[in-house]
Formats: C-alpha cells, structure tokens, sequence
C-alpha cells in the first residue's frame, strides 16, 4: 500500500510530492503530459490544436462556461506553470484579515515556497517605457514583479504563455517536481483518478491511462488537482461534506483590458514578460479594504499583428467621449502604420494592456455539469473590484489620452474570464466555517476529519488575492507537506513500538 498518493502536480501538489518522496512512498498522479521546450504551440492554429476536448485528452488546456463566467485551466506536468507568466506575487496582509491563519502564521512558509520558486526581477525591465509611465499615473503605487524565469536564457518573444520552448522559464519541473524526482516519487502521467473510495485504513483510488484502468491503495490521499479538478473528484467520490463545498468562488479579480492609442509611447510593441505593475488598495462600502494589482501585460510578439488590426478595429466600434480630445488625424495614421507593420510609430506601441487581478467579492458558485464543474456568478461585471477597476483605467485615460477597451465581460454576449479560479473547499475553523482545516484536513460533517485525506490546492484559498496566486498555493502546501511529513514520523515510530522483538541470535 502507497504511503501517500498526491492527485495534481501543480503548485499544491508539487510542493507536496517533492517534501515527502525521501521520507515515504508517495505516488504523484497527474493527468496531463510532460510539455517540454519545442513542444509547446507557437502560433494561434497550434493553440487551437492543443485545446483538450474527449478527442485530443492530452490537451494542453480548456476551458469551461459558467453563467456570467468563463474558466481556463492547463492539464500539464507542473500544472498551470507551464503556461503561465511565472509571477510570483505575496498577498498584501488584509487579504487574510477573515483567515484561520494570519499573515504571520503563513510568513516562514511564504519565505520557503519563493527561495524554492527561485523568481527574480527582469534586469532589462528598465529598458521598458511602462515603468515611467505607471510612475506617472499611480506614483508610489509601482511594484515591480519577480518571474520564474532564467533571465540570461529569455529572448522576450512574449510566448511565456502559452509556454516557453526556449527553456527560459523556471516551471515546476525545474524546481519542486525535479526534486520529487530526485527524492523517489512514483510518477503516472496522462493518468486521471476517476474514482475515489474511503477503505478502512486508507483510500481505493481508481486510476485511467490510454484506456486501461487499475485499482491502487493509499494510506493517505492529497488532492491537489486544481479548483476544478478537486471539485469534480470530491463530487464523484460521493463523501459527505460541510455546507461550504462549491461555495464562496472566486476568480481572484481577474480582467483583461486595453488603453489604445494613447498619447504616450509605452511597450505594446514590445512581447517581454509580465515585469511591471501598480498595487492600487481601496476601501469598499462595506468598509472592506481591497487591493487591485494592475499589471503590464504584453501583446506576444507572434500576435502583434493579429491585435493590432483587432483593437483598430474595436476603436473603430467603441465610443469614448473622453477620447476624443486627441487629433483623430493622428490617431488614425497611428492605427494604419500597424496594419502595414507593428513598429515604435503605431498605434499599438502607444497602447497598456491591462492584466488585472484583484480582491472579489468570492460570491460564484459551482455548478457540476457532464463535464464538470462551472462557476456561475453572473453579477461579476458588478463587482465592488470590477467597478474601482473601470473607473480607474478611465481615470488614465484622461491623463495620457487613448481609449479605454474594457474588459471583454463588458461587450455583449461575452463573459468573464478568469485563470485563477479560487475557493469551494475554502479553509475554516470548522464546517460551519469551511470545508478544510487550516493543515488541509477534509472536514468530516459526523464529526472531526477524514483520516489521511487533504486538499492542497487553489480550491482551500478562503476568499480572493489580489495578486496571482501561485506562490499563495505553494506557501499553504509547504506547510501541509510539513504536517503531513510530522505525522508519516509519528506513524513509523508507533509501527515501531508494536513491532515484535527481535529474537536472539543462537549460539
């Protein structure tokens, strides 16, 4: 019997795996493949192609549509870090203000997750015009991020997502995956759990690859398959649960949005990492303090051409008052430079694009369908979040002129996206409050917990970050691996107590 088996290798699971392989047998099961440089879809057409559907199960990504919202995930060796943008960003301190932990409980493991993370500055992020600019729109307010990237090896083609086939990016198979390799874990890739079933003494966990299918038997399981992920096998697994299971979503305050052609030349030409960003903090109605990072995003640089002509054509559509005190002449000549070529004298180097995450409401809900779980929240546009958002992106535009393309929740027919779907198995004192402890212990509604059952993923993050949460996720599973690794200890030890004598040797 398996001594632990971790379902996911992203940020909860890798962490997991990689403190606990030297000192058990520990099974890491995840259901994507191992997406290594080279492999990774370079144009719009190769992204189309990697989408996972029933057909293509060793898709790289996919989405999911809830009423008002919509959810992308990656299913990949080392979980979302494949594709992302590798910012590693910390809470300010009141988003944990209605936690069971406190900042100061969370800030060794906050310190042990970022030296293993390895993140670091962009040393050219000074070459880039959007610092000077975000100084001069939110002074005192820029703070510049740190990536999981290898500097020395990044071209800043802008292809961080959706992955890096140069090798620049520090995903988690170079840092925690590769030392859970090193320590001994037992690995099944293209591998998904289906079922899980409560045995005395431990777990049945029902294991699918290519077709064919196995029973295997663990002590103790974490679940750290995502927020979808861990959702869907909780509900398959059938085991009651507290009141709080699907409840309390949020999508971390995430929003794309664009200010075009304004009167500054920044870095839309530019396809370099995510660098850069202003850590805006407001206080709600409710007198709730909230933060809203709003980062500088970048166009990939194998996109440009597609989102120049894209946002022209917005512009064209979109109406903005505020906008129109720039000389349309030069507006438009800026706009049909980049239809010819995306150079510094277009419209689009003049253009911020916004990538926002932020303190939500956590008011979604899921919704299991055939496929899975889907978030509904159909007031997200609404937003105490949303709202200090728009009016401060339009507060921008009327001091650097450009027009104000919001997010595309706001356009007819379209939803919110987000990529940091957080909470339904959010952590609280007791059920009344939660459906984990705040070591990750699944709460039992008889009473206690589940013996040997965890969950150490984006699913038991309480309420929104404010920042993307990676580094969040990675903090609360460092310190449940070290709980988890204190009990495996304290589990040998009794075994060794009960083991009988040994006999003496004959002369």
């Amino acid at each position: 019997m398996l001594d632990v088996a971790v379902i996911g290798s992203g940020y909860g699971g890798a962490v997991v795996a990689a403190r606990l392989a030297a000192h058990a047998r520990v099974l890491l099961v995840e259901r994507g493949g191992w997406w290594r440089p080279g492999d990774f879809p370079s144009s719009i057409g190769g992204l189309a192609r990697s989408y996972m559907t029933t057909r293509n199960p060793g898709g790289l990504w996919a989405m999911r549509l809830g009423v008002g919202t919509g959810l992308a995930f990656a299913s990949a060796f080392g979980g979302s870090s494949a594709i992302n943008y590798g910012i590693t960003a910390q809470p300010d301190d009141h988003a944990f203000d209605d936690w069971p932990l406190s900042p100061h409980d969370l800030a060794p493991w906050f310190e042990r997750a970022r030296r293993e993370l390895g993140a670091s500055a962009d040393p050219r992020a000074d070459e880039l015009a959007d610092k000077r600019v975000l100084d001069e729109l939110e002074p005192g307010c820029r703070v510049d991020l740190e990536n999981t990237i290898d500097w020395s090896r990044c071209d800043r083609c802008g292809r961080c997502v959706p992955g890096c086939n140069h090798g620049a990016k520090r995903s988690l198979d170079r840092t925690y995956l590769e030392r859970a390799m090193r320590e001994g874990v037992e690995l099944r890739l293209r591998t998904e759990l289906i079922d899980l079933v409560a045995v005395d003494g431990g777990y049945r966990l029902h294991l699918r690859t290519a077709g064919a299918s196995e029973w295997v038997s663990a002590r103790r399981v974490v679940l750290a398959a995502g927020t979808l992920g861990t959702l869907d096998l909780l509900q398959r697994s059938r085991l009651p649960l507290g009141p709080w299971f699907g409840r309390g979503l949020s999508m971390n305050g995430d929003g794309l949005a664009f200010l075009y052609d304004t009167r500054r030349q920044i870095s839309g030409h530019s396809g370099a990492p995510i660098s850069t960003s202003a850590r805006l903090r407001f206080t709600d109605d409710d007198g709730r303090r909230r933060s809203l990072m709003v980062m500088s995003g970048r166009v990939p640089m194998a996109a440009m051409r597609f989102a120049a002509a894209g946002l022209a054509a917005l512009a064209g559509v979109l109406v903005d008052r505020r906008a129109r005190r720039d000389h349309a002449a030069g507006r438009w000549l800026r706009r049909l430079r980049d239809l010819v070529a995306v150079t510094e004298r277009g419209a689009l180097a003049h253009s911020f694009m916004y990538k926002l995450d932020g303190q939500d409401s956590s008011l979604g809900n899921a919704r299991f369908t055939s496929d899975g779980a889907v978030v509904d929240w159909p007031g997200y546009t609404e937003d105490p979040i949303m709202r200090f958002a728009r009016t401060r992106l339009h507060g921008w535009a009327e001091r650097i002129g450009g027009l104000v393309i919001p997010d595309v929740a706001t356009l007819p027919g379209m939803r919110s996206f987000s990529v940091h779907p957080l909470g339904g198995c959010r952590m609280g004192l007791d059920l009344a409050d939660g459906v984990v402890d705040p070591l990750g212990r699944v709460l039992d509604p008889r009473g206690g917990v589940y013996p040997g059952l965890r969950i150490a993923d984006g699913s038991i993050v309480r309420g929104s970050l404010g920042v993307p949460p990676s580094l969040t996720i990675a903090a609360l599973a460092e310190r449940i691996a070290a709980d988890l690794q204190r009990e495996l200890g304290q589990a040998a030890r009794q075994t060794l107590r009960r083991a009988p004598p040994a006999p003496s040797p004959s002369r």
